[in-house]
């Protein structure tokens, strides 16, 4: 015979294994998540980890010898905008639904996500087990009291037995 609390207490663990496994298949896929962006002529390229932040610069051909420095600051910029943009997008698949409820895959990419309400939030005991812990064990069990596992037992079986509903029994003596 399982209880209410039982199964909620099941219910529980089993959402907490799913949320464990998929933020650990998350943490695993940030370290290989990165994104290079080509500048339009295929002058500059940057790359990015899932931080955003430079890994790799390459000049593709010899045109920024001839570029104006401000032009060439220009074409920098835009294509680490881009490679970052690129990052985010490669961030927000991967994360799929992990994460607290409400943030976004960009959320969390961009480091907007309040942790600690989100972790205080899983931590809250659900109202529905409050209220489960609000009442007697009997009131849980159908009425049999497990205090007196003897009895328990014995009405259980009887009950099992002759189909009917188990007795409730005051406290042990």
């Amino acid at each position: 015979m399982s209880s209410g609390f039982e199964s909620l207490i099941n219910e529980m663990m089993t959402e907490l294994e799913r949320q464990r496994a998929e933020m650990t298949r998350l943490q695993e896929g940030l370290a290989s998540i990165t994104a290079t962006a080509v500048s339009p002529k295929r002058q500059v390229s940057v790359t990015v980890d899932a931080k955003g932040e430079v890994t790799e610069l390459k000049f593709l051909t010899q045109a920024y010898r001839t570029m104006a420095g401000a032009e060439l600051s220009d074409l920098i910029v835009t294509t680490l905008r881009d490679a970052q943009r690129d990052v985010k997008g490669k961030l927000a698949a991967h994360a799929g639904t992990a994460g607290p409820p409400g943030a976004t895959p960009a959320d969390i990419a961009n480091g907007t996500v309040d942790w600690s309400v989100a972790l205080t939030d899983i931590f809250t005991m659900p109202a529905s087990l409050v209220d489960l812990l609000g009442h007697r064990p009997t009131d849980l069990l159908d009425g049999v009291d497990i205090d007196r596992p003897d009895v328990v037992l014995d009405e259980l079986r009887e009950a099992r037995d002759s189909g009917r509903k188990p007795q409730e029994r005051g406290p042990a003596q």
